[in-house]
């Protein structure tokens, strides 16, 4: 009798053993519904294992130049939204080198992660089209609600295929409120010009002079080595939208003609602009290595007084600027302003609604509630601004005007890649990214420079906004209309054009797919 009810006291307490290591292993999050109905998240406390470790999510990211993600030493911020949010996440991370082959063939063998983060507007439309991801609006509304109220709706719109949208958007950062930030734009080396006797040209006749003074008095003394305009092959649409189209009203990709979507290709003044490039090119005033140059040959024709001119972004500022402490510690750059003809001028941005990147969920992915919790926390509105750029006092000041101003090293030390963790951006993004631009004082003035002093010349693309449930039925068209394009411009700057041989690239380009894309863009432009 004793031994019977030693043994059921053994059992009794392995039952109890087993019920109390039931209760520590993985909490289930649920929403609860207060007693007016109102229907909130109740995500406090994150999912644990039962050694109170964080749950582990894994995720596949592009390629950003080798930026250890999984190292908490080298990204600071990467060990803070583990502790904030209670989630670790194992990156893995696409090659530099042909990355979409890599992601199609990890897509089509539905390969099991919790989320993948794209870059590229076409792959997510594919994908989504193709039924290979989560329907995200329905995520939202049935675990984390509290998204919708933290994106702009104009940013799910852009994001839509079908009747609903399969991402939550991560905004392209803009200081602007009107519009896409402007990147590109003409540099000039101010001290050459200056040691011309010429002021900085405003007019495309006053650029022109320019360019052949540069040429014909040699300046720098490098003989024929030297190259008013230096490009590459794709620093022509680059010029097109940077400054120099908008001389003949082309700037823009698309523009409203009397209601109508018109691509550059057949606005009027794309003719005249090329004609007037391959001038430029006879003449010696535009590089005549174009169509064999690549970036780094520009560059250092321009940091070696080779060239006077070159098209640029406000970010390569500050690496300029170190490179010429040694080759010429007295240069000066400076964009030129958008160049006037008749009273036409301009340069293009998108609209604000543009993504660096889709965060997805594929369709056989494990730990959905719990990844979109992960989503939900890192958009709470404290958490993203403390994510995005710190503490104030340690990271980051405010000044009188309320702009936020990055302090340095810190800064940097501890939200210097924070950007590459984004998954989903507030509506206040650009305003916290500023403090990023902020971080070196000629980069900052470059940014100003083509973006406030010249804001007024600022055009924004009114195709920009497409959706992607259009985009996804042109990509191809897109792509085919970008490269015969660029093939066509290239030809025409160095070889010539004349009007017969623009109306057959016309005739072509309409043939191989460009009517589609007038017809697409324009359903959706007088539907919208």
């Amino acid at each position: 009798m004793k031994k019977m009810k030693r043994f059921v006291v053994i059992i009794l307490t392995l039952c109890l053993t087993v019920t109390m290591l039931a209760g520590c292993g993985k909490k289930v999050e649920t929403t609860e519904t207060p007693k007016d109905g109102a229907k909130v998240d109740n995500k406090e406390s994150s999912e644990e294992t039962a050694n109170n470790e964080p749950i582990v999510l894994k995720a596949l990211v592009p390629n950003q130049g080798g930026l250890a993600w999984n190292d908490p030493e080298a990204n600071p911020v990467y060990g803070w939204i583990t502790e904030k949010t209670g989630y670790k996440v194992e990156y893995d991370i696409l090659p530099a080198d042909n990355p979409f082959d890599k992601l199609n063939a990890i897509v089509a063998a539905g390969a099991d992660y919790d989320f993948i983060v794209l870059n590229d507007k076409s792959r997510y439309a594919d994908y989504a089209s193709q039924g290979a991801l989560m329907d995200m609006k329905e995520l939202i509304e049935q675990y984390a609600p509290s998204i919708a109220s933290t994106i702009s709706q104009s940013m799910f719109d852009v994001c839509v295929v079908g009747e609903t949208y399969y991402c939550i958007p991560s905004a392209s950062p803009t200081g602007r409120e009107d519009s896409s930030n402007v990147g590109n734009g003409i540099m000039i080396r101010a001290d050459i010009l200056k040691k011309m006797g010429l002021t900085m040209p405003t007019t495309l006749e006053e650029f022109t002079a320019m360019l052949q003074a540069f040429k014909d008095t040699d300046p720098t003394g490098k003989g024929s080595a030297a190259t008013p305009l230096s490009a590459t092959m794709a620093d022509l649409n680059n010029l097109r939208i940077g400054g120099l189209g908008g001389a003949f009203g082309v700037e823009s990709d698309w523009k409203d003609v009397n209601g109508e979507l018109v691509p550059y290709q057949l606005q009027d003044g794309f003719y005249d602009f090329l004609v007037y490039l391959n001038e430029l090119y006879t003449k010696g005033l535009l590089d005549t290595e174009m169509p064999t140059n690549q970036i780094a040959t520009t560059l250092e024709k321009f940091t070696t007084d080779l060239a006077l001119c070159r098209i640029d972004g406000w970010w390569s500022l500050p690496s300029l600027v170190e490179t010429f402490k040694t080759t010429n510690p007295e240069a000066a750059v400076e964009y030129v302003q958008p160049l006037e003809m008749a009273g036409k001028a301009g340069m293009s941005a998108s609209s604000i609604n543009q993504m660096d990147f889709y965060v997805v969920i594929p369709k056989n992915a494990k730990n959905v509630e719990a990844t979109m919790d992960y989503f939900a926390k890192k958009l709470v509105p404290e958490t993203f601004k403390e994510m995005v750029i710190g503490i104030e006092g340690v990271d980051h000041n405010v000044d009188a005007e309320g702009n936020f101003t990055p302090i340095l090293p810190t800064f940097f030390e501890h939200r210097g890649n924070a950007n590459i963790y984004l998954t989903g951006t507030t509506e206040d993004y650009g305003t916290y990214w500023l403090c990023r631009a902020r971080k070196n004082e000629d980069q900052f003035k470059a940014y100003s420079q083509l973006n406030f002093d010249y804001g007024s010349f600022i055009h924004v693309n009114p195709g920009s906004d497409v959706p992607c449930s259009i985009y996804a039925q042109i990509s191809t068209n897109l792509t085919n209309s970008a490269s015969f394009t660029e093939e066509f411009v290239v030809n025409s700057v160095v070889s010539g054009i004349t009007a017969e041989s623009y109306q057959d690239f016309i005739a072509e380009w309409k043939s191989l797919g460009g009517d589609k894309l007038i017809e697409k863009y324009n359903e959706w432009y007088t539907s919208r």
